[in-house]
């Protein structure tokens, strides 16, 4: 294994290859937040009120709102030779969902709704899959302190943790992800508790300076090894440029050792092209266009101008004295009272200032060009006007919903192997898994999924995002009757079309009533014939 310098040069280089994706993803943020500074040179003017877009926040609260309306559709496909098609793939598909949903339940935010906002806010999604009973033996052996694991376990064996793709750095090849590294800033306290002994080198550095109260931990990982190292310092906020082998602070070595998992512990993927060598330009986020044309500060430059402009123009006379003097008096008592002019005067009304046409249809302009590079304002807002035809509102919902589509398929992606990397967790530990699903009589149910019959390597696992709609779930089930109608598809099949997650169940209740119904008609004839005799 390779020394920690060594980890540390492959570490620095990574982070420098990724400076300017980050300085675009920190502008992106900037954008979502509502962050902006006016200019200096109008800054400076008393008379300036400062006026901050919404339109890039609106419009990925929009995409983030659309796509994580229903629950993600779970399909478990069986693949390779020999592979035997009686496999329960449904009982599988019930135990990922449920596993899902509590690792859902743990979490602040939910884990589509971080997937989705990260993949239109960055076009970039990173993300951990803990596998709790491994953490907590590892934490053990480590000698740290699994009380808050264990007391996590309520929620299920699982939990996701959605990262920011700014403290991420993956080294992507031609096949797969080969290595990340993550950096974060935590108190010293919250490092030594985690990694136990393993973290001495730290405690022994904190001994000897009491005020070095944070750590900026660096964690490195490929298919084979895991290194961690930290820096320890006074400031919360402070992080240390690149990954300090430039002698700036002395390295703290935590891990350095193989991991033994057998694959890499990280889900990462990004959306783009691969068509560009920079990393900065393989990523295209639903703000690219705005920020690399400047668009959003061209907008708030010329909103700040025309709300300035009528905000100073408030107070703007509107009357007219002429005369030797000034001895005019007005009174704004009761409406009609007339005004006092001594002779020798005159009193005119002025007229208001008027509105800059030419600046309210450029930002007008401007905040068109925004909406046409990002969401249209009907997925926005839902306003159309009053009368639209139901096939013309549907045409336009299902046109604004295809500018999202390589956002919804990267969350769909990245949730494919969030799922497949929980199948690889419960195929290395070995033992079966207890979760809960839910039917759709409202019942919960306790589902066991045993590692022989989860094989990573012999099943496939896609996800399906259905836009939360009105128009795309009539068109979708419409569609659906017909093909079964006219083209002989399965009800199974056009259950499935339409986002039904569990088809079988719908299709046993639909029996259970269609028997019911000619159980109580049968009944009926029976009643019918003996009041007849």
């Amino acid at each position: 294994m390779e020394s920690l310098e060594q980890y540390q040069q492959l570490a620095d280089q990574m982070l420098r290859q990724d400076a300017e994706k980050d300085q675009m993803m920190a502008a992106m943020e900037a954008m979502w937040q509502s962050r902006w500074q006016l200019p200096e040179e109008i800054g400076a003017l008393r008379w300036m009120h400062k006026v901050i877009s919404t339109d890039p926040h609106d419009a990925l609260r929009a995409g983030v709102r659309v796509l994580s309306g229903t629950d993600p559709r779970i399909k478990v496909l069986p693949v390779g030779l020999g592979v035997d098609k009686t496999t329960p793939t449904e009982e599988v598909e019930r135990a990922l969902a449920g596993l899902f949903h509590q690792a859902n339940r743990r979490r602040q935010a939910t884990v589509l709704r971080d997937i989705l906002l990260s993949a239109l806010l960055y076009d970039e999604v990173v993300a951990q899959v803990v596998y709790l009973p491994h953490q907590i033996r590892a934490l053990r052996a480590a000698g740290g302190n699994p009380r808050s694991l264990e007391a996590a376990r309520r929620y299920g064996p699982f939990a996701v943790l959605v990262r920011n793709p700014r403290q991420v750095s993956v080294r992507y090849s031609d096949w797969m992800a080969e290595a990340v590294l993550y950096r974060q800033v935590m108190p010293v306290a919250d490092l030594v508790s985690f990694w136990g002994k393993n973290a001495k080198g730290v405690q022994q550095m904190q001994g000897k300076d009491s005020r070095l109260r944070y750590a900026s931990v660096y964690d490195y990982m490929d298919q084979e090894n895991r290194v961690v190292w930290a820096y320890l310092h006074e400031d919360p906020a402070a992080v240390l440029p690149g990954a300090g082998i430039d002698g700036s602070a002395t390295p703290v070595e935590v891990v350095r050792q193989p991991h033994g998992l057998g694959f890499l512990p990280w889900v990462a993927r990004v959306g783009g092209t691969t068509l560009a060598q920079s990393p900065v330009e393989q990523r295209i986020p639903l703000l690219y266009s705005v920020y690399k044309s400047g668009q959003w500060e061209t907008q708030n430059v010329l909103e700040t101008l025309l709300t300035s402009e009528v905000i100073a123009y408030a107070a703007a006379p509107r009357m007219k004295v002429e005369g030797a003097t000034d001895q005019v008096e007005v009174d704004y008592g009761e409406p009609g009272r007339m005004a006092h002019v001594p002779p020798g005067h005159s009193l005119e009304p002025m007229d208001p200032p008027g509105l800059d046409a030419g600046l309210a249809q450029i930002a007008d302009r401007v905040s068109q060009r925004i909406g046409k590079s990002t969401v249209p304002r009907v997925l926005q807002t839902g306003e159309f006007p009053s009368g639209t035809a139901f096939a013309t509102l549907n045409l336009v919902t299902q046109s604004g919903l295809k500018s999202l589509s390589p956002y919804k398929e990267l969350a769909e992606k990245a949730l494919e192997d969030i799922l497949m990397q929980m199948l690889d967790w419960i195929s290395l530990d070995g033992r079966p898994v207890l979760t809960y699903a839910r039917r759709r009589d409202g019942v919960g149910e306790q589902v066991v999924l045993d590692p022989a019959k989860a094989d990573p390597s012999r099943l496939m696992v896609e996800v399906e995002l259905t836009a939360d709609v009105p128009a795309d779930q009539a068109s979708r089930i419409e569609a659906a009757a017909t093909a079964v109608r006219e083209l002989g598809y399965s009800r199974t099949r056009a259950l499935e079309f339409i986002g039904e997650p569990a088809p079988s169940f719908v299709l046993e209740e639909a029996r259970r009533e269609q028997l019911a119904a000619l159980e109580h008609e049968l009944e009926m004839e029976k009643l019918r014939r003996t009041s007849g005799n």
